[in-house]
């Protein structure tokens, strides 16, 4: 038999284990309930809908947004239900035009997001920083390595004409290691921001070969071939490169868009450059994403981007604007489906979300839109932009209407 003291001792360690076990009790279904408010806090990627937003944000040409601007377009954005912004934070004419070409950073950049994350924490909406990538027009770094520039057929440098009239039309050749080192440079100060859930890479191409069909017209072109103005890149490192790998110098190929080889290397000098680019913002733990053109065949042969290879990229939005390509409004399912089936063949890491331009969606036919992206493959949607629809009547309405019905579907 047990002694008191025993029995007393054992009395304590059973008062000890059943308080241990309600403690411990409490403690679990505090977890089981913080796990199930997670579960439904969670985004559905299939349903997720983003938006780019671009324009008075990020514009230089006027000061940036207002805090009521933001205020404005988080609580709006929030309240129709979009779950992610892609925020253009560097865009064709940056203010880091300064003659001191020791120090690239771009603190505009930075700037920026830090003055948009508050209201995206406040309004619990994933923000994105997008960039321009090839397409870089900062006036410091041309002055410092106008070597590192695309060169067209006709020997001249992006810098030295304005393509199709545009300004901002420099772009940096992918084939240069120093460029992508300075790329690389540009995505890691914004990836390594507390609180930006990714990058996003914009004008991650060569320039327009041959601009999508519908904007011919308006920019007073004659495309119905490639020509040599239009045509990059023919820098001396490209040419060296690629008459080491098949003793051809691309200067000398009468139709240069016959020659399988020379078309190869042109897209895979930015499948290499974008593929690095996305290991490096990965290396900071956030999502890398693109914009690229509507399809992968029209992708490949007006900007010699075969997006499908990007496989290291976590999230390609195919910029399915089908009104410029002159295509009728069920082209974005067969776009949509081109994509995704590439996609799968090359074995992409990532996952397709079909852009839509809220100028070629009238806002009584949101649904429709939104059906042949789903049809077509799409996981979640973006629309360009947020200005577009804050502009036009009546959308956002619309567009809550059209979200609310595509999470039920």
């Amino acid at each position: 038999m047990l002694d008191i003291k025993s029995r007393a001792i054992l009395s304590k360690k059973s008062i000890f284990m059943k308080q241990f076990s309600k403690s411990m009790g409490i403690i679990l279904l505090f977890i089981l309930i913080i796990s199930i408010s997670c579960k439904k806090q969670k985004v559905n990627e299939d349903t997720k809908v983003w938006a780019w937003f671009s324009g008075s944000l990020a514009s230089t040409q006027t000061d940036s947004a207002s805090d009521e601007q933001l205020e404005h377009y988080f609580a709006k954005a929030k309240e129709t239900g979009i779950d992610a912004i892609i925020l253009e934070v560097h865009g064709g004419y940056p203010k880091a035009d300064s003659a001191d070409t020791a120090d690239f950073v771009d603190y505009e950049a930075i700037d920026i997001i830090n003055k948009t994350l508050p209201y995206a924490k406040k309004y619990g909406i994933e923000l994105h920083a997008w960039i321009w990538t090839t397409n870089r027009c900062e006036k410091n770094l041309r002055a410092a390595h106008p070597e590192w520039y695309q060169v067209n057929a006709e020997g001249n440098s992006c810098l030295d004409i304005k393509l199709y009239n545009r300004e901002h039309y420099r772009w940096l050749c992918p084939s240069r290691p120093e460029a992508l080192e300075y790329l690389k440079n540009r995505v890691a100060e914004l990836a390594k921001i507390d609180g930006i859930a990714g990058v996003h890479l914009d004008f991650i191409r060569y320039p327009d070969a041959i601009l999508p069909y519908g904007l011919h017209k308006s920019r007073g072109v004659v495309q119905d071939k490639v020509y040599p103005l239009w045509d990059h890149c023919y820098c001396d490192v490209c040419r060296a490169n690629f008459k080491t790998q098949t003793g051809i110098d691309p200067m000398t190929l009468t139709d240069p868009t016959e020659n399988a080889e020379w078309m190869q290397y042109r897209w895979d000098a930015i499948t290499k450059l974008t593929n690095a680019l996305a290991e490096e913002i990965h290396r900071y733990g956030k999502v890398a994403s693109a914009a690229v053109f509507a399809s992968p065949a029209e992708s490949r042969k007006l900007v010699r981007q075969d997006w499908t290879s990007f496989t290291e990229l976590d999230i390609i939005f195919p910029m399915i604007y089908h009104k410029f390509y002159d295509a009728e409004d069920a082209w974005i399912e067969t776009a949509t489906r081109e994509g995704v089936e590439e996609m799968t063949a090359n074995k992409s890491k990532g996952y397709l979300c079909s852009g839509l331009f809220v100028g070629h969606v009238p806002a009584d036919r949101i649904d429709e839109m939104i059906t042949y992206a789903k049809k077509g493959g799409s996981k979640g949607i973006c629309f360009f932009s947020l200005e577009g629809v804050n502009k036009t009547p009546n959308y956002w309405e619309k567009l809550k209407e059209s979200i609310a019905k595509y999470r039920k579907q």
